[in-house]
C-alpha cells in the first residue's frame, strides 16, 4: 500500500500537470519554437524538482505530437503549425455533434457572460464541447480534452493565432450567432436544430484556423538555443 500523507502521493502528479501545463503553453505560444532543444536536466532544475515529473510531461507532449525525441538530435519541439490545430478541431467537431442531445439538456446558459457581445465565441464553444465530451465519455473525454481543446483554448488566443496568420476575426458575428442558436436548441431539446448550427460553427472554426495553414508553413523558422528557462 502506499505510504506517507495523500499530499506527498499526489505531488508528483500534480508537478507532473504543472509542467506540461507550462510546457504546452510556451509551445503553443510560439515561445519554444519547431527545431528547439529541450534538456530534462535543465528543466527539472529550473523548476526545482525531480526529472520524474518533466519526463512524464515530455511523455505527454510526445503523445500530442508537439515534442519528438531521436537518437540523433535528442528532444526537440516537434515541427508543427495550424494544420495540427485544423486536425484537433475536426476531432472536437465531429465529437461534439455526435454528443450533443445524446443526453439532458445542458444548462449553459447560467454562464451567458461568456457568450455575451464582445466575448469570445470560439471559447465558448470549446467550453461547450469539453461539457459535452467529457459528460458522454467519461475518462476517454478527459484526454480528448487534454490532446485537443486544451491545445485549441490557448490557440485561439488573438495574439497566438496571428502569428500564426490565422485570422479569427472573420465570420465572429456568424459565428457567435451560431453558438446562441445552438445553445438554445439544446435547452429545448431540439436536436436538429442544435445540430444544424453546431456542424455550421465547427466548419467556420476550421476554415479560420486553415487561413494560416500557407503562411504557417512558408515561414522559416528561427534558430534557438537549447531550453535553460
Amino acid at each position: 500500500m502506499p505510504t506517507g500523507s495523500l499530499e506527498e502521493q499526489l505531488r508528483p502528479q500534480l508537478l507532473s500537470g504543472l509542467a506540461y501545463e507550462r510546457l504546452l503553453a510556451e509551445i503553443v505560444s510560439g515561445r519554444l519554437p519547431p527545431g528547439q532543444r529541450l534538456r530534462l536536466d535543465l528543466l527539472a532544475h529550473a523548476w526545482a524538482v525531480s526529472r520524474t515529473p518533466v519526463r512524464e510531461a515530455l511523455q505527454r507532449l510526445v503523445d500530442m505530437r508537439f515534442v519528438q525525441v531521436s537518437p540523433s538530435a535528442g528532444t526537440r519541439i516537434a515541427e508543427w503549425s495550424s494544420v495540427d490545430m485544423v486536425e484537433r478541431a475536426h476531432v472536437v467537431g465531429r465529437l461534439i455533434v455526435e454528443k450533443t442531445c445524446s443526453g439532458p439538456p445542458v444548462p449553459m446558459r447560467e454562464q451567458a457572460p461568456r457568450f455575451a457581445e464582445g466575448a469570445c465565441e470560439l471559447l465558448g464553444y470549446l467550453e461547450l464541447a469539453e461539457h459535452l465530451i467529457s459528460r458522454e465519455l467519461g475518462r476517454l473525454g478527459t484526454r480528448i480534452v487534454r490532446d485537443h481543446i486544451d491545445p485549441l483554448r490557448l490557440f485561439v488566443d488573438s495574439q497566438t493565432a496571428s502569428r500564426h496568420g490565422v485570422d479569427l476575426d472573420a465570420d465572429r458575428t456568424s459565428r457567435r450567432d451560431l453558438l446562441s442558436g445552438a445553445l438554445d436548441a439544446i435547452e429545448r431539446q431540439d436536436p436538429v436544430a442544435a445540430l444544424e448550427a453546431l456542424d455550421a460553427f465547427s466548419a467556420s472554426f476550421i476554415d479560420a484556423l486553415g487561413s494560416g495553414t500557407a503562411r504557417t508553413a512558408a515561414q522559416p523558422q528561427p534558430q534557438t538555443p537549447d531550453i535553460f528557462f
